[in-house]
């Protein structure tokens, strides 16, 4: 294949063999994922390179400041870091641990503290930490 071939040039240079292949096309496919995965790991909402400031704690906030700290910190938490890279974002990744860690107790220890308007936040903050994007492993390196 030439270098001024078009980008999706690979999948079309598939020989009728391997099209009627099953595992062929679908190993195919799968090899053009992994490789466009590679770039697409973003770590941080919107790509921002800022520094996550401490919070206030939620239990020496008054009761009608709570509420609005309690969504501030899942907001918070909403930022995520690349744990492979240790060394990078140190500060910021141990304030989002604590962050969490009191959100835990916070709602472990309280009653009432889950109210309606807080549902969007702890929906988007819990499906951000579970579904983190995968990185692409090269098995080479393993």
């Amino acid at each position: 294949m030439s270098s001024s071939s078009p980008p999706g040039a690979a999948s079309a240079a598939i020989s009728a063999s391997e099209k009627v292949d099953g595992f062929t096309r679908k190993s195919v496919r799968k090899a053009q994922r992994q490789k466009r995965s590679q770039g697409s790991s973003q770590f941080r909402s919107q790509g921002s390179q800022a520094e996550l400031h401490p919070l206030p704690q939620l239990k020496d906030a008054t009761s009608n400041e709570q509420q609005e700290l309690f969504c501030q910190k899942l907001q918070q938490c909403c930022i995520l870091f690349d744990f492979m890279d240790s060394v990078s974002d140190l500060k910021s990744k141990e304030i989002k641990r604590a962050t969490l860690n009191e959100l835990v107790e916070y709602v472990s220890t309280n009653r009432g503290v889950i109210v309606e308007s807080a549902y969007s936040d702890i929906v988007k903050m819990v499906s951000l930490q579970t579904y983190v994007p995968q990185i692409y492993i090269n098995p080479s390196k393993i």
